[in-house]
């Protein structure tokens, strides 16, 4: 499938997925957020009703209700590869499977995969994941923010998704 194909379902599907989850219909990004640390899930949740994204979060809390969050105990496998990013805190044992599935992985920058994720670097357009530094919610938002700002530009999303497909 040629990354056009696949650009092109992703936003098909994850349409559809939008619809299933009662997200909002305007937001165009919808990623998935698996944090364990729930200080730091609930400080990023408040911050993301206020940007315009979708967010499916793991978790077994639900901490209030908008209309760009929903909450899921365990998300089904199949729908993963329609996300467009993927951030987590302790995923270090699922992130082969996010890449597996063309999602863009945001993660700390001390992780295991170290000799294949890379920093995207949008003027080279090479790499292919966000890192944050620490693990604290300005850290994390910082990497969410500069993954929102490379979205905004096709041609750099579209290599960067590029990247993450040619893992494998």
């Amino acid at each position: 499938m040629w990354i056009t194909e696949i650009l092109t379902e992703k936003k098909k599907i994850s349409e559809q997925l939008k619809n299933k989850y009662n997200l909002n219909k305007k937001n165009k990004i919808l990623w998935l957020i698996n944090i364990n640390d729930l200080d730091i899930l609930e400080k990023l949740i408040n911050w993301i009703s206020h940007i315009p994204i979708n967010a499916v979060i793991i978790s077994q809390k639900d901490f209030w209700k908008q209309d760009n969050v929903k909450y899921l105990e365990k998300q089904d496998e199949k729908e993963l590869m329609w996300y467009d990013f993927i951030i987590c805190d302790e995923c270090e044992n699922d992130l082969l499977k996010y890449l597996k599935k063309w999602i863009v992985p945001i993660v700390q920058k001390d992780n295991y995969l170290n000799n294949i994720l890379k920093e995207f670097n949008p003027v080279k357009t090479e790499w292919n994941s966000y890192f944050y530094e620490k693990v604290n919610e300005w850290s994390i938002f910082y990497a969410i923010v500069r993954y929102i700002e490379n979205y905004k530009f096709p041609y750099d999303n579209r290599n960067l998704v590029k990247n993450v497909l040619e893992i494998y």
